[in-house]
């Protein structure tokens, strides 16, 4: 990994401020001569380089969200689109980083201990991701099932049915007492 840009390494306060100039269209130019105004000293080419590197951040995250959102649309409606979409996507990198492995005919070591070490820790972790994911799914549905029942509850009520009805189809219909 290279050497932290001299933009990084200013102020958070001040590198803010560029981060504002660059999503707002700011020139390099006028980028640069906003840090000088701050009392902060960095080349153009930095500036430049800098930009360049947001710039590519921001359309990655711009694409992570459209993918998310795809992926949530296609797997249902769950509260972190992007988390379950991070999981799905580290699942299928820790498998094809695995398969070479697996079926490695012409080297019968395959991987050494400390790279089976971080493949198993990340299979872990994404279990427990997934695992996350799917209770919190479960929360949410069983949280809509049971303000779907109380609606359906307090429509009974309206329309004249007595406490027991109302119970019974809780308890047959939903599942609920």
């Amino acid at each position: 990994m290279g050497r932290r840009s001299s933009i990084e390494q200013l102020d958070p306060r001040v590198r803010a401020e560029v981060d504002q100039a660059i999503k707002r269209g700011a020139t390099i130019d006028a980028i640069v001569d906003l840090l000088k105004g701050l009392g902060a000293d960095a080349s153009r080419s930095a500036v430049g380089r800098y930009s360049k590197r947001y710039a590519e951040l921001a359309r990655q995250q711009r694409e992570m969200r459209t993918v998310a959102e795809a992926f949530g649309q296609e797997f249902g409606s769950a509260d972190d689109r992007q988390g379950r979409m991070m999981v799905q996507l580290l699942t299928s990198v820790i498998t094809r980083a695995i398969m070479p492995v697996a079926s490695a005919e012409d080297d019968p070591e395959g991987i050494d201990a400390k790279e089976l070490h971080f493949l198993a820790r990340a299979v872990k972790d994404t279990v427990g991701a997934a695992k996350l994911d799917v209770e919190r799914e479960r929360a949410v549905r069983e949280e809509e099932r049971k303000r779907a029942a109380e609606a359906g509850a307090d429509a009974a009520r309206k329309g004249g049915a007595s406490a027991e009805t109302i119970d019974l189809v809780k308890r047959s219909i939903l599942g609920l007492a």
